[in-house]
């Protein structure tokens, strides 16, 4: 509506630039339609007059671009050759026209006030369309110039779609070659619906509903080095329908997010941004994408490196002593991040698997089982006394014949001359097809050693029995989930596994384990 130069100087003379100095501008209730065509293009750049030959060959790298971000979210792979090399090109091209053609004269402006300013932003290159408005801009720039690097003080609030409050602080000088800028901008409740139409194109689904805050901080130094870090808090994200969208990527959208939402629905993350403007390859969209692409590919191949928050530990495997059902100590620390990652994002399901090898675990397996019939065979001892039976005893380890692996509450010490005396008794009850025997025909009196030896080695080891140690693995883990207050819903049991001996696991030696894998609601 209006536009106030005060104290202006214009100066012209022959064989020097020219220089006009303004003492303070000011701007009230200004409009701006900014819009990226349908072929990619930004409307501002037919705004300043250039080279026409420059000027094509920018417009047509930058409309070739527009479409490699879609490239680079391809599952697996980075953007190809064809998607970076426009890319480069249309940068390369802008940066050029902005770094090697000066100003045709020098400025100098002492402020700039702006009130009451409105922009309205049209996005034609997605389908649907998107549109937004920043309005209610206020504020003040203040003195630059184009002789100098030196920076001006920056403040500018206003509203962006009506609901949001922006905040932008900090100093810049547009008109420095190479730009001059140290800013931080904040947006506060951003409405996510109306950005659905980038949802459904990228990332599969539509939005229902959800807030979007930022707090951005970008510094540009003389040497054209950037240095950014991007704050982005997701409040309540909650995707709806599925789009058909070509250029969607294939990676687990949904996963990703249960993955790094909390127990409130928050998502808080940063994204870093670091490189060299001069440098023709470097690009912020390309970065960006890139670290969302890591992102999603990360909870597709390592999601419990992303639980436990960039963590060394891999949680996915819980280890177990060789031959039974009882969790190895270092593993129960492992519970309990689980439990507590979990517990912190109710979106995520886990399924429990139990896993067992009769070749690794043989040795171990039939220790474990004449260990446990010892136990029964004490436990039977103390009922044929009268005494009561010893709580700690599970009722595997009093099944007698039917021996299986103890589980965690099963283990019982026993002193070296109890366990010589309940050796020779089990060896004495246990009808063993090559018991040494005396002329009569009766079972000789051998070491107990020898007798424990016979008892290991009459156990069978059979794939029906392995796979019930794996299916007890499995529920050992579970039950410890549960009783660090997991709902049972949550938590999904699959059928045990036998590892084929031989099989390749990855270059790190196979030990007894239960694998642990993750899914969104």
């Amino acid at each position: 509506q209006s536009l106030a130069l005060k104290a202006m100087k214009v100066s012209l003379k022959p064989s020097a630039r020219p220089q006009l100095e303004i003492g303070e501008a000011a701007l009230n209730d200004f409009y701006s339609r900014l819009v990226v065509t349908e072929q990619g293009r930004f409307n501002l750049q037919e705004v300043a007059a250039g080279d026409s030959a420059a000027g094509s060959a920018a417009s047509s790298a930058a409309t070739q671009a527009a479409a490699a971000p879609v490239d680079a979210l391809e599952p697996g792979r980075p953007p190809t050759g064809a998607a970076r090399a426009p890319a480069s090109s249309a940068s390369a091209v802008a940066r050029r026209a902005e770094t090697d053609a000066p100003l045709p004269l020098d400025v100098r402006i002492g402020a700039t006030t702006l009130t009451s300013g409105r922009i309205d932003f049209s996005d034609h290159f997605v389908r649907p369309n998107y549109s937004a408005a920043l309005t209610e801009l206020n504020g003040r720039l203040g003195g630059f110039s184009s002789s100098s690097r030196e920076m001006a003080t920056l403040e500018l609030h206003g509203r962006a779609e009506g609901t949001a409050l922006l905040d932008i602080s900090g100093q810049i000088n547009p008109i420095a070659r190479p730009l001059a800028l140290d800013i931080r901008a904040k947006a506060t409740d951003l409405e996510l619906a109306p950005l659905s139409p980038y949802a459904g194109k990228y990332a599969v689904y539509a939005i229902e509903r959800g807030k979007l805050s930022m707090d951005v901080t970008y510094r540009i130094d003389a040497d054209g080095t950037l240095k950014a870090s991007n704050q982005v808090v997701l409040n309540q994200l909650t995707f709806g329908d599925k789009i058909d969208s070509p250029s969607a990527t294939k990676l687990p959208v949904l996963l990703a997010v249960a993955l790094l939402k909390d127990r409130n629905g928050v998502i808080d993350i940063n994204l870093p941004i670091s490189g060299s403007l001069n440098d023709p390859q470097f690009s912020i969209g390309g970065i960006v994408v890139r670290i969302i692409v890591n992102l999603l590919t990360k909870a597709l191949t390592a999601p419990f490196a992303l639980l436990a928050g960039g963590g060394q530990d891999d949680l996915s495997l819980v280890e177990f002593k060789p031959g039974t059902a009882i969790i190895a100590p270092a593993s129960v620390a492992a519970i309990d991040k689980v439990a507590k990652a979990l517990t912190e994002r109710p979106a995520l399901k886990m399924t429990v698997t139990g896993a067992a090898d009769a070749s690794l675990e043989r040795d171990a397996y039939r220790q474990a089982g004449v260990e446990a019939r010892l136990r029964g065979e004490r436990q039977r001892e103390r009922l044929t006394a009268g005494a009561a039976p010893e709580p700690a005893a599970s009722a595997s380890a009093v099944a007698g014949a039917r021996a299986v692996p103890p589980t965690a509450d099963a283990p019982v010490t026993l002193s070296p001359d109890e366990h010589a005396r309940l050796i020779k008794a089990l060896y004495k009850r246990t009808d063993l097809p090559d018991k040494p025997r005396n002329a009569l025909g009766f079972a000789k009196d051998i070491p107990a050693a020898e007798m424990e030896a016979l008892l290991k080695v009459n156990l069978p080891v059979s794939a029906e029995a392995m796979r019930e140690l794996a299916l007890q693995r499995g529920i050992a883990v579970r039950d410890a989930l549960i009783a660090r207050g997991l709902k049972s819903e949550r938590l999904f049991l699959a059928a045990p596994k036998l590892r084929v001996a031989g099989k390749d696991e990855g270059g790190a030696a196979w030990t007894p384990r239960v694998q642990l894998s993750l899914s969104a609601k």
